[in-house]
């Protein structure tokens, strides 16, 4: 799978540009915040997406390896596929797009062009799942990678790990600890990793 691409942009069309790599030219359809950085005969690198389907290979291009993360769990969603999880990347950060799940905020969701009342409610449901299961698998990972200081590591508040998961999601590092702090406040911090950080993207 194709998830970085450097070279020249050779054209933009419309939400695609065609990038030359080395004599090569990928057709790469790309993110509003993307397209903004980029203009033609710039030498650029690019995060990638490869979606595979029986009757096509088509790249999705972003700004951020955390764009790209958030496009991973929206394509994740029931009834979003890869040009409706783009969309909404385009016309939402993502700082605003958590915080609405986090909140449960449907209507803010339904403003976004595409999104209706059922997918925006959708979004907010099974997304939360996502990050939290996404914050459980790494903190799991973390902790059996580290040997014998993992028993040491295993008794360690899970707002350590919950702050870890919101800076994969793109939050800074400050932003990521106020908002744990503010979810330990309300009771949330003796559970898993997952519920903490479900309850720390009201906060950011």
């Amino acid at each position: 799978m194709i998830s970085r691409l450097r070279g020249a942009v050779v054209e933009i069309e419309g939400d695609s540009v065609t990038l030359d790599v080395q004599g090569v030219g990928y057709a790469v359809t790309c993110t509003s915040a993307l397209l903004h950085r980029l203009e033609e005969n710039q030498e650029c690198c690019i995060c990638i997406h490869t979606d595979v389907r029986e009757d096509a290979i088509r790249l999705f291009g972003f700004d951020s390896k955390a764009e790209r993360q958030m496009f991973t769990l929206l394509n994740k969603v029931s009834g979003m596929g890869p040009r409706s999880s783009l969309d909404v990347i385009s016309n939402v950060s993502i700082r605003e797009l958590l915080h609405a799940i986090g909140a449960g905020d449907v209507q803010g969701l339904m403003k976004i062009k595409g999104v209706g009342r059922k997918k925006a409610e959708r979004i907010v449901v099974e997304l939360r799942d996502l990050v939290g299961s996404m914050a459980d698998e790494r903190a799991s990972v973390a902790r059996s990678g580290e040997g014998e200081s993992g028993i040491r590591s295993s008794i360690k508040p899970v707002s350590s790990d919950a702050v870890a998961a919101l800076e994969v999601l793109g939050f800074p590092r400050r932003d990521a600890e106020v908002a744990v702090a503010k979810a330990v406040e309300g009771g949330w911090g003796q559970g898993e990793v997952g519920d903490l950080v479900r309850e720390a993207l009201r906060f950011v």
